[in-house]
């Protein structure tokens, strides 16, 4: 979140990004470059004129879509509001298939992939180009990209640059596109997200360090050791098949830490001096380490931490069996099951940073969309494609259908009251809509300003709708801290200066200096430094189970050692060298010496 008014009027500026073709990468990111021309509008492409004949069910055509994250809800919902409106206007029906690390490393060797690729762009080009599994969208953008190249022509000209492997052609394109941060901060999703009535249960005490919440799970597991069903309740748990997320994120509240392109490296939230995530003991894997062999200690830790995998943790948390988790989409279906007793989970202030949300000008890397050379029907791919960078698009799939779920008041696009009820009652009834239910299929971010009517792609982002639409969960967790809406609990803290965000360090800045800063081009490692960073993520792995089963503190400083000598055997701080070698002359060729 930016301090409202921290910045200045960019519509100029946003009209002229498309022209900086060297001015595009980073973390991930959200942007807009369509300014204020004419075909900013989605009714010139061929995804929005699209006839309602397309969306008769005898005529869709199914597009796979390929996705490294297992455990998601799409397929889930095959007849929501927001598939229906992708029927009706692209004349295609999307269906995931899901895949881990590893399958989706063998289906990338076995040649044959769903229609579209959604994968790390900074990971896979090489190997996507160069084994000739995606193609090239030139000739299709022309005739049937016309959104794209009005609303994220910058992101395009950046990857024909950036991410074709050398050949200047358009290969691949994130979502989550934005330009800046918006003004009212939105309910967290990222974080420390515990059992609300629990937490409050005990006084809700400040959680300055890990130290701080480990006494918290351990008082909470004490007065509620067993659900109500006699399932055994365990402060914290873990999944295994998403590589080391669970010993890098978690802590990143409480560190300020986070990493770029690479697990094996991590940097203050706005520096470019990176540390080595695995040698260096202020990072967030040994602060991971520390807290989970403390929780393991005081019997805090689900014993099945070591084997489970993302579905089988989200199954533990709708159980009601955990106390915190990381993240608010990582809890499974308990708050769906519990939206009228004022049970669930939500994320609390916790350590020194607010994950907000941040400026993405080159959207979500980590997410990028390619057409698979498998497909069958790749133009309707592209018209897919388009229609989810389109203004039209982005607003239906967040808000769903003008005329049904939002109309224009006095020339102001607004929710009707039964969307806003919709979002306020949550559970259920919400998730079978559609309405945002994966961020990631949504090509503009929900704060990108809509130059057709002044208002924010997702029109629940407005400080209005926030506050209507709060869930009964969100309320009560909101008046406890005397605000109205989740978000002005973070909100005040931030203005008050006791917490940080990700865009914090912009305050001050001019569009043109926040962009230039944000789109500095990471770092893509070669496959010498592939394999070296896949044998070190091994390591970790295998080290982090031993470490946090120390059993006791002398045990722990030794198990420690071990592994950091046997980090720095393996490469860690060669590959960290390499790494801000590389960081300092991407900067440099970026125009930036600082």
């Amino acid at each position: 979140m930016r301090q409202k008014g921290a910045l200045k009027p960019a519509a100029v500026m946003l009209m002229s990004t498309a022209l900086l073709l060297s001015a595009c990468s980073g973390n991930s990111g959200s942007n807009n470059a369509a300014g204020e021309s004419p075909s900013a509008s989605s009714s010139g492409s061929p995804s929005a004129s699209a006839t309602a004949d397309s969306g008769k069910k005898e005529d869709l055509v199914t597009l796979r879509v390929l996705v490294m994250e297992p455990g998601t809800k799409w397929n889930k919902y095959p007849d929501s509001k927001v598939a229906q409106a992708i029927a009706e206007k692209v004349g295609v029906k999307i269906e995931y298939v899901e895949a881990d690390e590893n399958k989706f490393n063998v289906l990338l060797a076995s040649g044959d992939l769903p229609d579209i690729v959604r994968a790390d762009v900074n990971k896979y080009q090489k190997q996507l180009i160069e084994g000739n599994l995606i193609v090239p969208m030139d000739d299709m953008l022309a005739e049937r990209g016309k959104d794209i190249s009005a609303n994220i022509g910058t992101v395009v000209e950046y990857s024909k640059k950036n991410w074709s492997n050398g050949t200047g052609k358009l290969y691949f394109l994130p979502p989550q596109v934005q330009p800046k941060p918006g003004t009212a901060v939105k309910p967290i999703t990222i974080g420390p997200t515990i059992r609300w009535d629990w937490y409050k249960e005990i006084g809700a005490p400040e959680l300055n360090t890990m130290d701080d919440l480990l006494n918290a799970l351990e008082q909470i597991v004490q007065k509620h050791p067993t659900t109500e069903d006699g399932k055994k309740v365990y402060g914290v748990s873990m999944w295994q098949d998403w590589g080391l997320w669970p010993y890098l994120i978690p802590p990143l509240t409480f560190t300020e830490l986070t990493g770029a392109t690479s697990d094996l490296t991590a940097a203050k939230v706005g520096r470019h001096d990176f540390i080595s995530v695995l040698t260096d003991e202020s990072s967030n894997f040994w602060t991971a380490m520390d807290f989970y062999n403390k929780a393991q200690r005081r019997g805090l830790l689900d014993p099945d931490s070591f084997t489970m995998k993302n579905n089988d943790y989200m199954a533990k948390a709708t159980a009601g069996q955990l106390v915190v988790g990381p993240a608010t989409w990582a809890m499974g279906d308990f708050n769906a099951q519990h939206t009228s007793d004022g049970k669930g989970f939500i994320v609390v202030p916790a350590g020194k940073l607010a994950w907000t949300g941040g400026v993405n000008p080159l959207g979500w890397q980590d997410k990028s969309y390619a057409i698979s050379k498998s497909s069958k029907n790749p133009e309707k791919a592209m018209d897919f494609l388009n229609y989810i960078f389109s203004l039209d698009g982005a607003r239906t799939m967040y808000n769903g259908a003008e005329g049904k779920d939002w109309n224009r008041v006095d020339g102001k696009p607004t929710l009707t009251e039964e969307t806003l009820s919709l979002k306020a009652a949550g559970g259920a009834a919400l998730e079978s809509s559609g309405l945002g239910l994966d961020l990631n299929i949504i090509g503009l971010g929900g704060d990108m300003v809509n130059p057709n009517d002044g208002q924010p792609v997702n029109l629940f982002n407005t400080e209005e709708a926030l506050a209507k639409a709060a869930t009964p969960l969100e309320k009560d967790f909101a008046q406890h801290y005397g605000a109205e809406y989740s978000g002005q609990v973070f909100e005040k803290m931030i203005n008050d200066g006791k917490l940080t965000t990700f865009t914090t360090w912009m305050n001050g800045m001019s569009d043109e200096e926040i962009l230039k800063r944000n789109t500095v081009p990471g770092v893509t490692l070669t496959d010498d430094w592939k394999k070296k960073e896949a044998a070190l993520k091994e390591l970790a792995a295998r080290e982090a189970a031993k470490i946090i089963l120390s059993k006791d503190d002398a045990a722990f400083a030794k198990n420690k050692q071990d592994a950091i000598a046997a980090f720095k055997k393996a490469g860690a701080d060669e590959f960290t060298k390499f790494y801000n070698d590389e960081v300092a002359r991407l900067r440099t060729e970026h125009g930036l010496q600082d």
